[in-house]
C-alpha cells in the first residue's frame, strides 16, 4: 500500500502557471546560451537582485529609504535629464525622481495588501497648505510663471514625500537603515570633496566653485553646488553625532559612528560653506543643549581652533578655512570690500528682496519673480557679474515673492514644526528614538540658519528630515502605550 494517499498526490500537481514560467525560463536560457555576450551573467544578476529589492519593497516599504538618501546625495550625477544631461531645461529627471516614483508605488502596494486605512496625522498639515496655497494664488501674477509653477510641483511633491516618509518610518528597524545609510553616503561623500580640494579633479565642472572671490576649488562631491554638498554632510554629520553622544552602543558602532562623524566633518570643512559651518556649529549647541552637555560646547570650540592652528603647517588649505572662518565675524567691518564680494552680494540681495515686499507687501510679487524683476531693485553698488536666479535667503525670498501672508504661512510651519518636536522630545523616554530625535531637531534648526544664506527650500534632505522627526516621534509615543 502506497504511503501517499489520493489526496496527498493531488497537492503535489503542478500548477500550469509555474509549469509555463518554468518553459519562459528555459527559453531565456536558450536565447542566452546562443547570443552569449560577457555581461550575460551580470545583467541576470542585476535583474535578480532589482526583482527581490522591489519585491522587499512591496512588502517593507522603508527598504527605499537608503536609496533615498543614495540618490539625493548623488544629485547632479544623478540627473537623467536636464543641465547635466541630454536635454536643457526647468525640469530634472533624475535618480531621486525615479526612487520617489518606486516610493509612491511600493507604499500604495503595501497599503493595498495590508488592507490598511488607518494612517498617522500630518501635525503641519495646515500650516504648509497655507503656504502652498499662497504660491498657487501668486502664479495667477508672477512674472516668471514657467518656473513659478514648475518649482510650486515641485515643492508639492516634496511636501507629499515629507508625510509618505512619516507613514514609510514604521520601526526602529526602518530608522536604524536610515542611520546606517547615513554612515556609508557621508563617508562616500565626503572623501571624494576632500579628494576634489586636495586634488583639483573635479567630477563635474562647477562654475560658483571660484566665481565668488574663493581662491582656492571647493567641494562640491557629486552635486552641482558647495554649498548644497556641504548642506548634506550636515544632514548626516548631526544625527549621528546626537546618537553618539546619547545612546549606548557597542564599541564597533561607536567606532564606526565617530569615525564618520569626523570624516564627514572634514568633507564639510572641503566645502568652504561658510554658512554650512555656522549651520552646524548651532546645530552641535542645540545637540549638546537637548542632551544637558552644553558645558562641552566651549571645550569643542578650542579644540578646534587649537586643531586648525595646528594644521595650518602641515595641511594644503588649512589656511585658507581658517581665514575663511574669520570672514564670518568681519563682513561689517570688510563690506564692500574684493574680498567679501559674496557676503556683501548677498547684503544686497537681501535689501532688494525688502523693497520687493515694501512695494507689494501684502501678497508679494509673485512666486520666483525675483530673478526676473531684480535687475530694477538692484542697489547701487551690486556686483552685477555675479549670477542671480535667487535671494539666497528663504526668509526674504518667501517676504518679497509672498508678502506678508506667505511669510506668515511659512513661519508658523517652521514654529510648530519646532515646538511641537520640543513639547514631545521632554516626553520621550526610549532612549534609542530619543538620541535620534535630537539630532533631527538639531538638523531642523540647523537648516533654518543654513536657509538664512541660501535659497535651497526644495532640498531634499531637508524635507526627508522633516519626514523622519515626525515618525520618531509618533513611534516612541507607540511604544509608551504598549
Amino acid at each position: 500500500m502506497s504511503i501517499f494517499t489520493h489526496t496527498d498526490l493531488r497537492s503535489y500537481t503542478l500548477d500550469r502557471r509555474y509549469f509555463a514560467a518554468f518553459l519562459v525560463f528555459q527559453g531565456l536560457m536558450v536565447a542566452g546560451s546562443i547570443f552569449y555576450t560577457e555581461l550575460l551573467p551580470a545583467l541576470l544578476v542585476v535583474s535578480l537582485l532589482a526583482v527581490l529589492f522591489v519585491t522587499g519593497v512591496l512588502v517593507r516599504p522603508w527598504l527605499i529609504l537608503p536609496m533615498i538618501v543614495l540618490t539625493t546625495g548623488l544629485d547632479s550625477t544623478g540627473r537623467l535629464i536636464g543641465e547635466a544631461g541630454k536635454i536643457q531645461g526647468m525640469f530634472h529627471l533624475t535618480g531621486f525622481h525615479l526612487t520617489f516614483g518606486l516610493m509612491i508605488i511600493a507604499l500604495a502596494a503595501n497599503i493595498c495588501l495590508t488592507r490598511r486605512v488607518r494612517f498617522p496625522d500630518f501635525d503641519v498639515k495646515a500650516p504648509l497648505f497655507l503656504f502652498l496655497g499662497c504660491i498657487a494664488v501668486s502664479l495667477t501674477y508672477s512674472p516668471n510663471q514657467p518656473e513659478a509653477t514648475v518649482s510650486f510641483m515641485r515643492i508639492c511633491a516634496l511636501v507629499l514625500f515629507t508625510y509618505m516618509v512619516q507613514i514609510i518610518i514604521d520601526s526602529k528597524q526602518a530608522v536604524s537603515a536610515v542611520l546606517w545609510s547615513m554612515v556609508i553616503f557621508t563617508v562616500s561623500g565626503a572623501v571624494m570633496g576632500t579628494y576634489q580640494v586636495v586634488t583639483g579633479q573635479f567630477h563635474l565642472p562647477v562654475k560658483v566653485i571660484t566665481a565668488l572671490g574663493g581662491n582656492v576649488p571647493r567641494a562640491t562631491g557629486t552635486f552641482h553646488n558647495p554649498n548644497i554638498f556641504a548642506s548634506f554632510m550636515m544632514s548626516g554629520v548631526l544625527p549621528l553625532l546626537a546618537v553618539l553622544l546619547n545612546y549606548k552602543m557597542g564599541r564597533g558602532q561607536r567606532i564606526l559612528f565617530a569615525l564618520s562623524t569626523v570624516i564627514g566633518v572634514g568633507g564639510l570643512l572641503a566645502s568652504f560653506s561658510r554658512s554650512s559651518w555656522v549651520a552646524t556649529m548651532i546645530g552641535v549647541m542645540v545637540i549638546l543643549w537637548l542632551s544637558g552637555k552644553m558645558r562641552y560646547f566651549f571645550i569643542l570650540i578650542l579644540a578646534s581652533i587649537v586643531l586648525i592652528l595646528g594644521l595650518k603647517e602641515f595641511v594644503p588649505f588649512a589656511e585658507y578655512i581658517f581665514e575663511r572662518f574669520i570672514s564670518i565675524f568681519t563682513l561689517f567691518s570688510q563690506f564692500g570690500s574684493v574680498g567679501r564680494t559674496s557676503s556683501t552680494a548677498r547684503i544686497f540681495l537681501i535689501i532688494a528682496s525688502l523693497d520687493m515686499f515694501f512695494d507689494h507687501p501684502f501678497l508679494g510679487i509673485g512666486w520666483r519673480a525675483f530673478p526676473h524683476v531684480f535687475s530694477g531693485y538692484a542697489p547701487p553698488g551690486y556686483p552685477h557679474w555675479s549670477y542671480v536666479n535667487e535671494p539666497h535667503t528663504v526668509i526674504t525670498m518667501v517676504l518679497g515673492e509672498l508678502g506678508i501672508v506667505g511669510f506668515t504661512a511659512f513661519m508658523w510651519f517652521v514654529c510648530r514644526t519646532f515646538f511641537l518636536s520640543i513639547g514631545r522630545f521632554y516626553r520621550m523616554q526610549d532612549s534609542y528614538l530619543r538620541a535620534v530625535a535630537i539630532g533631527l531637531i538639531a538638523t531642523f534648526v540647523a537648516f533654518q540658519v543654513n536657509q538664512s544664506f541660501n535659497g535651497d527650500l526644495p532640498n531634499n534632505m531637508f524635507w526627508f528630515c522633516i519626514g523622519m522627526l515626525f515618525a520618531v516621534q509618533r513611534l516612541e509615543a507607540a511604544s509608551r502605550k504598549t
